[in-house]
């Protein structure tokens, strides 16, 4: 039978490196993507993943257990606050990013290799870059709250622990996130429904 994460965390605070490495096992992937759609560059996602891990094995001290805590709410909290730490970093260096349009945007240029795909497979991933581009304008909190939610499974308690807020305002900001995702794919679901 698998442990649950507290019973790692002890074991880790114990020096066991296998707890460590089951818990790295389980967590890099969910922190990796978590990253990768708050931030929307796939060098910055996996800094931010090495670090979170960083934190997790020179730290395991750093999560005590609170009854009613959950072990991954800590790690995500530890993933968001480093994601925002690289937001704002950025924000000071905007020159080394590709300025698409006078509007101020900038992003990264990722330029897939579409040779030999069939028509379907094209849409698909089209539709699907549109979808995490819009993703990606969300407002900073409306993006944290729904990614947890949609893409993590957590709850709107967790998701409150996490972004340190109320229920009610993790219930808004996913509401406005979802009601924003509606009006920019719009055409995608007309579309769809035309196809």
């Amino acid at each position: 039978m698998e442990k649950q994460d507290e019973e790692l965390i002890l074991d880790c605070q114990n020096g066991d490196q296998t707890a460590f490495k089951a818990l790295f096992e389980r967590y890099k992937r969910p922190v990796f993507n978590f990253a990768l759609r708050i931030l929307g560059n796939r060098a910055d996602a996996e800094d931010v993943t090495s670090d979170v891990m960083l934190v997790l094995l020179g730290k395991t001290g750093a999560y005590v257990h609170q009854p009613g805590a959950k072990f991954s709410t800590w790690l995500f909290t530890v993933a968001r606050n480093n994601c925002v730490s690289r937001i704002r970093k950025r924000k000071k260096m905007m020159g080394f990013w590709f300025q698409k349009d006078i509007s101020g945007d900038f992003e990264q240029w990722e330029i897939p290799d579409t040779r030999d795909l069939p028509p379907q497979e094209l849409a698909k991933r089209e539709t699907a870059h549109q979808v995490k581009k819009a993703v990606y304008e969300l407002p900073l909190d409306q993006k944290e709250a729904l990614v947890l939610r949609e893409y993590h499974g957590m709850s709107y308690a967790e998701i409150a622990d996490i972004l340190q807020c109320s229920l009610d305002n993790v219930k808004i900001l996913i509401f406005r996130a979802r009601g924003q995702l509606r009006v920019k794919l719009s055409g995608l679901i007309t579309e769809d429904h035309n196809g």
